[in-house]
């Protein structure tokens, strides 16, 4: 089963405020993306590899955030590492794998935004859940042949390492294993992740 890191998604509760903060941090600025309808939310991109990027992902003031992601981001007091995503193309393959380890897997949902370009980008996620790890896995997205948004968004900066932090590694090493998670999980007092970038600035830790 094929699954590589796609994206960071560092949250924040103002998307500009979110913006200005890594630029200052790293010295490159993401550029805006787009909103995400539905989710309550909209972003600001940067690429870390050919494959990889990171995603500011903040409320869209211009949808209703009731009940929605852009919800939660609006209660953050402080940016922080979200979530992170991997790209596959074999959800179904995916999504027997991690149910066979005991994780609940939502269907497929169908995502699309516009870029600034008026170049529309259309996609599928899947969110994976588990109560020993709330919202601590990672979700699973295919790119249906879109443009991969690594390659046209500003470069710069390099991810030098990426983990997950957990009280109990050992359980869910074997939860990555399963689903294709290459992701390393050291042990910690509190579940999360950090991020190591290469940056002009030099290095910067996210968390």
């Amino acid at each position: 089963m094929f699954a590589e890191l796609d994206h960071l998604l560092w949250a924040a509760p103002d998307l500009q405020a979110g913006t200005d903060t890594f630029d200052a941090l790293t010295g490159v600025r993401p550029v805006m993306g787009g909103s995400h309808p539905g989710f309550g939310t909209r972003n600001s991109l940067l690429s870390l590899s050919p494959t990889t990027y990171l995603e500011v992902i903040a409320p869209d003031p211009d949808q209703d955030l009731n009940g929605t992601m852009g919800g939660e981001l609006a209660a953050l007091t402080a940016p922080k590492l979200w979530l992170f995503a991997l790209s596959t193309r074999e959800l179904g393959r995916v999504a027997e794998a991690a149910r066979s380890v005991g994780l609940t897997v939502a269907d497929p949902v169908e995502m699309s935004r516009t870029k600034p370009d008026g170049v529309r980008l259309d996609w599928s996620i899947m969110p994976l859940a588990d109560d020993r790890w709330p919202g601590k896995l990672p979700f699973f997205i295919d790119w249906q042949g879109s443009l991969h948004p690594a390659n046209t968004t500003p470069g710069g900066v390099t991810l030098d390492a990426f983990m997950t932090i957990d009280p109990n590694p050992d359980a869910l090493r074997e939860v990555y294993a399963a689903i294709g998670c290459k992701v390393p999980v050291h042990g910690g007092v509190s579940p999360g992740f950090v991020a190591h970038l290469n940056t002009p600035k030099g290095s910067v830790v996210l968390t």
